[in-house]
């Protein structure tokens, strides 16, 4: 990633924060905070070393002194928001892609862009899997069949989509049936999916759980690049 890309995820970042353009600062080891005592949620993002922290003031004071790897857990995020925290989300890696790859995988894919065939690959993820959440919201989709029982016998066995995200970020999903995992086939339907989202403009971005350590291989080998985490808990409405 060159620094102008990592400009571009910090903007996108800081709008979806709700925050100034420039206030996502490339500067290391340093805090952006943002008092919301409305808020919903409370929100802890790092990025190319960068923190920001979203929520009420209280939750803010109570965070000042807790390091951004303590912070950016569950039990370390349930303790500052305290007795009314609730569902939490995360803590997922943010990895990106710079550039178009050719290592397309197999040669020739039988490929199809049709919505109905990803859901057939979706549909093979557990329902409370958050990548299958995700992929609700992608417009996107390259789906990969298995044809080596002839194309009138193919069936679809990986699907990567993605959704455009902030104006500027490709939020990309990838599954792959279980019976055809390690085989290729998630690497020419991601591949594919992220050249897709690059011509069209996008950097792609991958959220995978940071104690998914195969997710977390699978974006490596596609050249992802790891810049920082997320994690977001619910706060109950007043009662």
């Amino acid at each position: 990633m060159n620094s102008h890309q990592i400009d571009i995820v910090r903007l996108a970042w800081a709008r979806d924060l709700g925050l100034p353009d420039s206030d996502f600062r490339p500067v290391s080891g340093t805090r952006t905070l943002l008092v919301d005592d409305t808020a919903r949620r409370v929100r802890f993002v790092v990025l190319d070393g960068h923190a920001v922290l979203v929520g009420p003031s209280d939750v803010l004071e109570r965070a000042d002194d807790v390091p951004a790897d303590v912070l950016a857990t569950r039990d370390g995020l349930a303790d500052v928001v305290g007795p009314r925290r609730g569902r939490c989300s995360g803590p997922v890696v943010l990895a990106y892609l710079d550039e178009v790859r050719a290592d397309v995988g197999a040669p020739n894919p039988l490929l199809s862009h049709s919505r109905r065939d990803a859901e057939r690959v979706l549909s093979t993820t557990p329902p409370d899997d958050a990548v299958a959440a995700r992929a609700a919201d992608a417009t996107t989709w390259v789906t990969v069949f298995d044809d080596s029982a002839g194309e009138a016998d193919a069936v679809p066995v990986s699907a990567s989509g993605y959704v455009e995200w902030q104006g500027f970020l490709a939020d990309t999903v990838a599954v792959t049936v279980p019976s055809h995992r390690r085989r290729g086939y998630g690497l020419t339907s991601a591949r594919l999916a992220t050249n897709d989202a690059i011509d069209s403009g996008l950097i792609p971005q991958m959220r995978v759980a940071t104690d998914d350590a195969g997710a977390r291989l699978f974006g490596r080998s596609l050249g992802f690049t790891e810049l920082g985490v997320a994690i977001a808990m619910d706060l109950p409405a007043p009662g």
